[in-house]
C-alpha cells in the first residue's frame, strides 16, 4: 500500500507542477537532482520553506510538518483547485479515492509505529547501561575460550551482555533496597521526636516517597527486561551455538534473579505501606499545628504646655500626637471627639508586648482555640507580668456549634435594645467577663442559647446618678433565641447583683416575607424585689413595636412605644450603650426611643416609578410624658421629591408641630414627652420634620449619572418657619471636585441668611458667608516624589440691625510630603497651619482663647461653622448657642516621618488670645516602633 501511495503521490506532484511558476530557494542549487520536484510542490503551496528563504532539504521532517503537508494536499484535492488539474484534466475519482485510502492506512501505520518508537524510547538503555555493556563485551573479547563448533559468537556475546546488565541492575536495586531498609529502620524511631520535628521529618518522608516511586520504576523495568530475556532464551536454539550446561546455568541465574526481584518488590510494597502510615500520622500532627502571632512595641515621647492644654487636631487632622476620641479630658465623664480634647498634656512612653496563640485541632469536639496576651514592659510601677486580654474556644458538640469567649476589658453582648445592650462600651465602662453560645439544632425548634457572666465597672468620673452598674459589679444573664415563621424571638434574663434584675422578650424578622416586625418588652426591678407589673414605681417597663409593610409602590411603617423614665442612660436595662456615653458624638445610643415617652407614629412613602420615581412622604408622631401622661406633642410632615433633569431634583415640604396644644417653630427635645435626644428638629433633616412651616429645595447632585456638571454639588433652599420663632431661612451653597492634570482642587462657597419675623423676642437675624478651597497634588515623578497639599477657609457671621454682633473663623494649612524619602516606603511630612477666631464659643477655653473645638468642618457645605459655634445645628434663629466671647489663634508646625512600622513625630504650637498675646506654648515629640511576627 505504501508503494502504491508513493506512485500516486508522484503522479499527483507531477500534475501539480504543470502550468505554475516555480518558487526559488537559496539552498537548492541549479542542477540538483530534486530541484524540479521542490519547485513544483512549493509553487502549489504544499511547502512554503523557512522565513529566511531556505528549503533545508537535509533537515528531518517532523510529524507536525508532514501533517501540515498532507492537510494542504487534501484540501487542494477536495476543492478541485488548479493544482490538481493538467491540461483541463485532473485526477480521476478512482485515483483520488485510492490516495485517500492510502493516506488513511499510512496514518494508521504511522500511529502504530509511533507507539512502538515510544516504547523503544522508554526502554532505551541509559549511558551507564551502555558503558557496562561495552565493558562486558571487552571482557568477553579478552577471554581465551573459543566458542564451540556451530555456535553463533555474536549471539552468545549479546546474551552474555544482557545477563550481565540484568545482574548489574539487580545488584543496584538490592543495594538501594538495603539503603532504603536502613532508612526505614531509622524512621521507625521515637514518634514523640517526630512530632517535635514536623518540618524536618516532612522533608524526609517526602524523600522516602520519591525514592519508593523511583524504586518501583526500577523494579518494573527489571521485570520487563527479565521477561524479555526469558522469552528470547525460550525462542533460541541453544544447541546451534551453546551446550546444554551453558543454557541450564543461564536459566538458573534468571530464575534466581526473578526470585530476588520478587522479594525486593515485596519489601518495596511493605515500605510503601509504612510510609503511607507515617504520612497519615504526619498529617494529623500538622492538622493541630499551633499558630503564634504577636507584636513588640516601644514608644517614647511627651507633650507638654506652658500655660494650659489645647488641641492640635484643628491644625493637623490625623496627626500622630493626637489624644484621639475618648473621655472628656476636663470633666472625664463623657465621650468627646478628638477636636474637643487637649493634646499637650500626654506621656507617650510605653513598651509592651502582645501575643496571640491559636490552635485548630482536628477530629474532636474543639475546632479552634485562641488566646490574646499582653504585657506592660516599661511604665514605672506596672507589674511586669503577662496579662490575659482575651480567649476563645469554638467547636461542635454532636453537630451543634458552640463558642466561649473571654475579654478582660470590653466584653460585648446585647440581648435587646433595652436589656443588657453593651455592644459598644467605650472607655468609660469596663465589662470583664465571658460570653458563651450554643446553636442547639438538636433541640425542638432549634434554639440558640447565650450565657454571659462577668463584672461591669463605671468610671469614677461618671456621676453616680448616671451609672449603670451597682457597687457590686457582678453581672450574669441567659438568653434563648429561636426562629418561628421567619421571626427571630428571644427570651432573656439579666441581673446585676445587689442592683437590678430584669427579663425581656424581643422579636425581629419578616412574617411570610410580607410584614416586617420588630419589638421588645423589658421588665426591670430593684434586685431581690418581686415584680409588680401594675406598679411602675416597683417594676420599670419598656415596650416598643414596629410594623412595616411594602406593597409595590407603597411603603408604610407604624410604631408604638412606652418607655419608663428609669431607662434613661440605660440604667433600668443594664445597658451601657446609651445616649449618655455618646454625648458630643452625635449619637443617641442604640435604643430606638428615648426614656419617659409613650406614643405612636406613622412613616409612609409612595414611589411613582411610572412618573420618573417621584416620591411622596407622610410622617406623623404623637407622644406624651410616660409618668404623668400630661405633656403631649404631635407633629405632621408632608414631603415630595421630584427628579427633574441632568442631576437636578426639587424637594417641597410642609410641617406642623404642637407641644401641649400650642404650635412651636421647632422642637428642642427638652420638652417632656419628646424622646429627649430622639425626636427633635435638626437643621437640614428630611423634610424639616419636627418643625412648623414650609419650604422648597433645589438640588444638583454631582454624583448623579446624568449630572449636568459631574462632581458639582449645588443647593438652593428656602424655608419659612411658623410659630413663636417665625422667620425665613435662605441657603445657597456649591462645592466642586476638580482634577487638572496632577492637581486636585475642591472649592466651596456657602451663603446662609435668617430673617426673624416674630419680633419682640431675642432671636437673631444673621447673614453667614463661608468660602474656601482645598488643594493637593499627585506625587511628582522626580527624586523624593514630592507632593503638596493645603487648604484655606474663611467664615464670618454678622448679625443684622438692630443687632451688631459678629464672629469669624479663618483656617489655612500648607504641607509638603516627600513620598519616597531616602528609600521606598519612607514618607516625610512637614506642615504649617494657623487657626484664628473671634467671638466664638469654645469648650474649655484657656485665657479666653479657643483652646478646643466642637467638630471638624473646614470645607463642609453642611454647616456655617469651621470648628466652633456659632453655627446652626438645630435652629437657625439662635445659631445653636448665640455669639460667644472667645477670641484668639492657634499656630503650629508639625513634622512626621514614617518608615514601615517606625513613626517619628514632633510639633510646636502656640495658643494666643484675641490681642495676640501668647497664652500657652505646646511642644510634643513621639517616636514609636512596632515589630509584628
Amino acid at each position: 500500500m505504501k508503494k502504491k501511495l508513493v506512485v500516486y503521490l508522484a503522479g499527483l506532484l507531477t500534475v501539480l507542477g504543470l502550468g505554475f511558476g516555480q518558487a526559488q530557494f537559496s539552498d537548492v542549487p541549479a542542477g540538483h537532482w530534486a530541484k524540479e520536484a521542490v519547485e513544483r510542490i512549493a509553487a502549489c503551496g504544499l511547502i512554503t520553506g523557512f522565513p529566511d528563504g531556505t528549503f533545508r532539504g537535509n533537515t528531518n521532517l517532523t510529524r507536525y510538518q508532514a501533517a501540515l503537508i498532507f492537510q494542504r494536499l487534501l484540501n487542494e484535492i477536495q476543492q478541485g483547485g488548479e493544482c490538481v488539474k493538467a491540461d483541463g484534466k485532473g485526477l480521476s475519482e478512482e485515483d483520488l479515492t485510492a490516495i485517500r485510502n492510502a493516506v488513511q492506512e499510512l496514518a494508521a501505520e504511522l500511529a502504530a509505529l509511533g507507539v512502538r518508537v515510544s516504547a523503544l524510547e522508554d526502554n532505551a538503555a541509559s549511558k551507564d547501561d551502555i558503558a557496562r555493556l561495552e565493558a562486558a563485551i571487552e571482557e568477553l573479547k579478552a577471554m581465551k575460550a573459543e566458542p564451540a563448533a556451530g555456535m553463533d559468537e555474536a549471539a552468545l556475546a549479546d546474551l552474555a551482555d544482557r545477563v550481565e546488565a540484568a545482574s548489574v541492575a539487580a545488584d543496584t536495586a538490592l543495594a538501594q533496597a538495603q539503603v532504603l531498609a536502613e532508612r526505614l529502620d531509622a524512621v521507625e524511631g521515637d514518634v514523640a521526636a517526630l512530632k517535635t520535628q514536623v518540618e524536618a521529618d516532612a522533608d524526609s518522608i517526602r524523600a522516602l516517597n520519591e525514592l519508593a516511586v523511583l524504586l518501583n520504576q526500577d523494579v518494573l523495568s527489571l521485570q520487563d527486561r527479565v521477561t524479555a530475556l526469558e522469552k528470547q532464551l525460550g525462542d533460541v536454539d541453544f544447541e546451534s551455538f551453546a551446550n546444554r550446561e551453558d543454557v541450564s546455568a543461564i536459566q538458573e541465574f534468571a530464575t534466581a534473579l526473578r526470585s530476588d526481584l520478587v522479594r525486593l518488590s515485596d519489601r518495596v510494597s511493605a515500605l510503601d505501606t509504612r510510609v503511607g502510615a507515617l504520612d497519615q500520622r504526619l498529617t494529623a500532627v500538622e492538622g493541630t499545628r499551633p499558630t503564634l502571632t504577636g507584636s513588640l512595641s516601644a514608644t517614647y515621647g511627651y507633650a507638654t504646655n506652658t500655660g494650659g492644654n489645647f488641641d492640635i487636631d484643628r491644625l493637623f487632622p490625623n496627626n500622630a500626637l493626637s489624644s484621639g476620641t475618648g473621655a472628656d479630658d476636663v470633666s472625664g465623664n463623657r465621650i468627646r471627639n478628638a477636636f474637643g480634647r487637649g493634646d499637650f498634656n500626654q506621656t507617650y512612653t510605653y513598651g509592651g508586648a502582645s501575643l496571640s496563640f491559636g490552635l485548630k485541632p482536628t477530629g474532636g469536639t474543639i475546632s479552634e482555640v485562641s488566646l490574646g496576651l499582653s504585657a506592660d514592659l516599661v511604665n514605672s510601677g506596672a507589674a511586669r507580668t503577662l496579662a490575659l486580654n482575651s480567649a476563645s474556644v469554638k467547636g461542635s458538640l454532636s453537630g451543634q456549634a458552640f463558642s466561649v469567649t473571654y475579654n478582660n476589658d470590653d466584653s460585648t453582648f446585647s440581648f435587646n435594645p433595652y436589656l443588657f445592650n453593651n455592644s459598644t462600651v467605650g472607655d468609660l465602662i469596663t465589662t470583664r467577663g465571658f460570653v458563651a453560645t450554643l446553636d442547639a439544632k438538636a433541640f425542638p425548634l432549634a434554639p440558640k442559647f447565650t450565657v454571659v457572666a462577668g463584672e461591669g465597672i463605671d468610671s469614677t468620673s461618671v456621676p453616680a446618678a448616671s451609672r449603670v452598674w451597682g457597687s457590686d459589679p457582678t453581672y450574669g444573664g441567659l438568653r434563648a433565641e429561636l426562629n418561628l415563621l421567619g421571626i427571630t424571638t428571644g427570651l432573656s434574663y439579666a441581673e446585676n447583683r445587689g442592683n437590678r434584675s430584669a427579663f425581656g422578650v424581643d422579636y425581629k424578622g419578616s412574617l411570610f416575607g410580607l410584614v416586617n416586625l420588630e419589638g421588645a418588652y423589658v421588665a426591670s426591678t430593684p434586685f431581690a424585689f418581686t415584680p409588680d407589673f401594675s406598679n411602675q414605681l416597683v417594676t420599670d417597663q419598656a415596650f416598643y413595636t414596629k410594623i412595616g409593610v411594602k406593597l409595590g409602590i407603597l411603603e408604610a411603617n407604624f410604631n408604638y412605644r412606652a418607655i419608663d423614665p428609669q431607662y434613661n442612660n440605660g440604667q433600668a436595662g443594664l445597658s451601657s450603650a446609651s445616649s449618655y456615653y455618646f454625648f458630643g458624638l452625635g449619637g443617641n445610643g442604640e435604643a430606638p426611643y428615648g426614656a419617659n415617652n409613650i406614643g405612636f407614629g406613622f412613616d409612609g412613602k409612595l414611589t411613582l416609578s411610572f412618573l420618573n420615581n417621584i416620591e411622596a412622604r407622610v410622617f406623623y408622631d404623637n407622644s406624651a410624658d410616660f409618668a404623668t401622661r400630661s405633656q403631649t406633642a404631635d407633629t405632621l410632615s408632608l414631603g415630595v421629591t421630584v427628579p427633574l433633569f441632568a442631576g437636578f431634583s426639587l424637594n417641597g415640604f410642609y410641617n406642623n408641630t404642637n407641644v401641649n396644644g400650642g404650635q412651636v417653630s421647632a422642637v428642642a427635645g427638652t420638652q417632656s414627652g419628646l424622646n429627649g435626644n430622639y425626636n427633635f428638629y435638626v437643621y437640614n433633616n428630611l423634610d424639616a420634620r419636627w418643625s412648623s412651616g414650609w419650604g422648597v429645595k433645589l438640588v444638583h447632585s454631582g454624583r448623579a449619572s446624568n449630572a449636568l456638571v459631574p462632581n458639582l454639588d449645588l443647593n438652593l433652599w428656602y424655608q419659612s418657619f411658623a410659630g413663636p420663632d417665625a422667620g425665613t431661612d435662605i441657603l445657597a451653597s456649591a462645592g466642586y471636585n476638580l482634577k487638572l492634570g496632577f492637581i486636585s482642587l475642591n472649592p466651596i462657597v456657602r451663603y446662609h441668611s435668617f430673617a426673624d419675623a416674630a419680633g419682640g423676642n431675642t432671636n437673631l437675624s444673621t447673614n453667614a458667608l463661608k468660602y474656601g478651597i482645598g488643594v493637593s497634588t499627585d506625587p511628582l515623578g522626580i527624586p523624593l516624589k514630592p507632593s503638596l497639599e493645603g487648604a484655606f477657609v474663611q467664615q464670618s457671621i454678622t448679625e443684622t440691625p438692630p443687632g451688631s454682633n459678629s464672629s469669624s473663623e479663618q483656617y489655612w494649612r500648607v504641607g509638603l510630603n516627600l513620598n519616597e524619602f531616602l528609600a521606598t516606603g519612607s514618607v516625610f511630612k512637614v506642615g504649617y497651619a494657623r487657626y484664628n477666631a473671634t467671638n466664638v464659643v469654645s469648650p474649655n477655653p484657656v485665657g479666653g482663647a479657643p483652646a478646643r473645638g466642637f467638630g471638624n468642618f473646614p470645607l463642609s457645605l453642611t454647616t456655617d461653622r469651621v470648628f466652633n459655634y456659632p453655627g446652626e445645628v438645630r435652629f437657625p434663629w439662635n445659631l445653636t448657642t448665640g455669639f460667644g466671647t472667645n477670641s484668639g489663634s492657634v499656630t503650629g508646625l508639625y513634622l512626621e516621618w514614617k518608615y514601615g512600622n517606625l513613626t517619628m513625630a514632633a510639633a510646636s504650637a502656640t495658643l494666643a488670645n484675641g490681642s495676640g498675646a501668647t497664652v500657652s506654648n505646646g511642644t510634643g515629640f513621639k517616636i514609636s516602633y512596632e515589630v509584628k511576627f
